[in-house]
């Protein structure tokens, strides 16, 4: 066995611990997951599937050991959040529990994907992420065919919303869960702790997420933010609207990411107006919002939007933004506008952008012409 107090070693412990952490995590989550689902087969596809977790746990576990290290036994400090989301989705029933369930997975799923891509990992260490890395797609794969089945798969309503929860949940959790692998990294291989969980005195993880659910939403607001490095200045104080705007900003990164229209349609009130410099007319109602957000999505092969600022006063909201991304027809254009939101009751009743409608004509004509 190799003892080492940082170095290589250390980073790769780390990381190590990362996804141990990441699979307790998931095992959690599965437990609230099969404790309340209603169909008998998908019970026992949620108890092969945790299995898979114990056992990444403990592949992943001895290679830490090989290594000098201590495995981490015990969740991320997110995982509490993912216990949460998978908990209220258990209390509605089996499409509700299903929804939350992609949300907690896709996670995962796309964690050990990055994870499995990085170059320079000895050979046990790839081979071991790679195979869990399979297991994750096979997981999330099964649970699109899932909501399928049960009539709400891509397109839907529904499926678009655990989109939107599924974007949240990865730019809360993801730069958290970084910031404390660091921290692992930084004190090398002397990394791990235990932990017993166990008797009639330990708390359930639904009971556990029950508690905390509200404290998690609004952590989630605020880390939402901060990870998308946007300024949010509330006027008031007292509106709603932070938490909308934030939640719009991840709809429209889902949007953008994932071409998932549906996600930030449902952020729309039914009388809705949505318009930008180029409509002659505002867009009305949430079929308008649909049609408005499939038309912006569909002029570019690809797009980010970056918010820089966003400025709220009761339930208004005006959001900073710079825009970079390639046309369908291969031109390259960067555009920076303001957007406003009117909210009511949580959605937006009015949206309205406000950019240089003829500046980004001029770069698509200038990329025409050859300038």
């Amino acid at each position: 066995m190799r003892t080492t107090s940082g170095g290589r070693d250390g980073g790769l412990i780390a990381e190590l611990n990362d996804l141990i952490q990441l699979d307790h995590d998931a095992v959690e989550a599965y437990t609230v997951a099969i404790d309340s689902v209603r169909d008998a087969k998908h019970r026992e596809t949620l108890v092969e599937f945790r299995a898979d977790h114990k056992r990444h746990i403990e592949e992943l576990g001895a290679l830490v050991r090989e290594r000098g290290g201590l495995p981490v036994e015990l969740p991320h400090p997110t995982g509490a959040l993912k216990i949460a989301v998978q908990a209220v989705g258990a209390a509605a029933g089996d499409v509700t529990l299903m929804l939350a369930f992609k949300a907690v997975e896709g996670q995962v799923r796309d964690k050990y994907r990055r994870f499995a891509n990085r170059i320079g990992h000895p050979p046990d260490v790839a081979e071991a992420i790679r195979s869990a890395a399979a297991d994750e797609d096979r997981h999330y794969a099964w649970v699109e065919q899932t909501l399928r089945d049960l009539g709400v798969g891509p397109g839907s309503l529904p499926h678009g919303l655990a989109s939107v929860v599924e974007t949240v949940h990865k730019v809360l959790a993801d730069p958290l869960e970084r910031a404390e692998r660091e921290v692992m990294r930084a004190v090398g291989s002397v990394v791990g702790t235990t932990r017993s969980r166990g008797g009639r005195d330990a708390p359930s993880p639904a009971d556990a997420a029950a508690g905390m659910t509200d404290a998690a939403t609004r952590a989630a607001d605020r880390a939402m933010a901060d990870s998308m490095q946007a300024t949010v200045v509330d006027s008031s104080g007292t509106g709603a609207a932070p938490g909308d705007a934030i939640r719009f900003m991840a709809a429209l990164r889902a949007l953008e990411e994932n071409r998932d229209v549906e996600g930030i349609a449902a952020l729309f009130d039914a009388d809705a107006e949505v318009s930008n410099p180029t409509d002659a007319e505002p867009h009305r109602g949430r079929d308008g919002a649909r049609r408005f957000w499939e038309t912006y999505r569909g002029t570019f092969d690809e797009i980010r939007s970056d918010f820089s600022r966003v400025v709220t006063q009761g339930d208004t909201a005006m959001l900073e933004w710079t825009s970079r991304g390639r046309t369908t027809g291969g031109t390259t254009v960067e555009y920076s506008g303001v957007s406003v939101l009117d909210l009511r009751d949580g959605k937006v009743r009015r949206f309205r952008a406000y950019f240089d409608a003829g500046r980004l004509g001029d770069q698509v004509r200038g990329a025409t012409r050859g300038d």
